[in-house]
């Protein structure tokens, strides 16, 4: 049975193989990728190819519409120059995964700062820990999903973890997703300008020199091994490519992606657009992981590093390419707004007492800087 199950297999992709004219031609004869081996499993059918020499690999992901004539709408191609994986999977990707948080306790209890993603085509749970995988880039045209998303990872956060554990800056130039995060006992700032952002920025740059020192100081390489504990830090940023002028600001972005690890500081950064100006140099490569939903051409999800994207269709909003080691299809769950409020709204505190002394931003900055000089002073003393 199996035996035979395999030979159909071979037959119809080497039928798909046809119809996309992916083969070279030696006289009257074909010379078609070679199948060097077929996975039937229960939950897909997998392929794995070795294209002829000479072959243009696009031909099979700008040919992905004839695999899914052939095999249905659930096919995945993954690979690189001459060999390939082509994945039929017997079940889509769930339409709609509702936030339920008590669902992913199990998978992420065990995590120092668990990223929810969302559900994979097996509908397992997929999930990372960001001290693993230090940074993160969030993209995805307006509609993807993308600011749901990012709402998820964050409350997720807030909710799991206490305010001694994970502090967040925040960047909210668009004034459209983080406003439901201030006055969150462990939000140490939302700025809405590049003019607030800057000065916190400054003192996570102060703070990360000494952090350094301490390590230095008691000869270990993260601040885990320190013997008092610090807060993670997490510098989240909407629209980071609104910054792309504010050249001071990416450069300390820049050397948080470098050197953030060890210290405890953390980047998620997010954007409508890949902007290949924004993402270059150490910044792109120190970006460990990658989440795009739909993007409008295959140029725009290369430059998101998340191959695949373009192939999201507009109607399926919370699709998502996650790449970590590989890149793999997911449905992100979906959070709305007002509920993150309601959930967020026990962990609110008043800052000050005569608030209106204050403007909002100013009001952030001097909390962060007094809690950071705080800290120095007490190591000094």
């Amino acid at each position: 049975m199996n035996l035979w199950a395999t030979l159909q297999a071979r037959k119809r992709l080497i039928n798909a193989f046809k119809h996309a004219e992916i083969y070279r031609m030696t006289g009257e004869s074909y010379i078609f990728p070679t199948i060097r081996n077929v996975e039937l499993t229960d939950d897909y059918t997998k392929f794995t190819l070795r294209l002829p020499t000479g072959l243009d690999p696009d031909l099979l992901t700008d040919n992905l519409y004839v695999f899914q004539q052939v095999f249905g709408s659930n096919v995945v191609i993954d690979g690189e120059i001459k060999y390939f994986t082509i994945t039929v999977y017997r079940k889509g990707l769930p339409k709609n995964v509702p936030y339920n948080l008590v669902e992913w306790q199990p998978i992420i209890e065990r995590m120092t700062l668990p990223i929810i993603v969302g559900r994979d085509r097996n509908n397992q749970p997929q999930a990372f820990d960001l001290t693993d995988y230090p940074h993160l880039l969030l993209s995805g045209e307006t509609g993807s999903g993308k600011s749901s998303l990012l709402r998820i990872i964050l409350t997720s956060l807030m909710l799991t973890k206490s305010p001694d554990d994970v502090r967040f800056i925040l960047g909210d130039l668009k004034r459209s997703e983080f406003g439901i995060y201030r006055n969150v006992k462990h939000v140490d700032g939302v700025h809405v300008t590049p003019r607030t952002l800057l000065p916190a920025l400054r003192l996570i740059k102060v703070e990360m020199e000494r952090r350094g020192n301490l390590l230095d100081k008691n000869e270990v390489t993260h601040i885990k091994e320190l013997p008092d504990k610090l807060p993670y830090i997490i510098v989240a940023i909407d629209e980071v490519a609104l910054l792309r002028q504010e050249r001071e600001i990416m450069n300390i972005v820049e050397d948080i992606s470098s050197i953030g690890r060890s210290l405890g500081v953390h980047l998620m950064l997010s954007m409508q657009r890949p902007d290949s100006k924004v993402l270059e140099g150490r910044l792109k490569n120190n970006l460990s992981v990658r989440i795009s939903g739909r993007q409008s051409n295959k140029r725009n999800a290369s430059v998101a590093d998340a191959e695949g994207a373009e192939t999201i269709k507009i109607t399926d909003k919370g699709r998502m390419i996650f790449v970590l080691d590989e890149p793999i299809e997911v449905q992100s769950p979906w959070l709305e707004y007002d509920e993150a409020k309601r959930l967020l709204e026990p962990l609110k505190v008043q800052r000050f007492s005569d608030v209106a002394k204050f403007e909002d931003e100013t009001e952030d900055v001097l909390r962060f800087e007094f809690g950071i000089l705080e800290a120095i002073e007490n190591e000094q003393t």
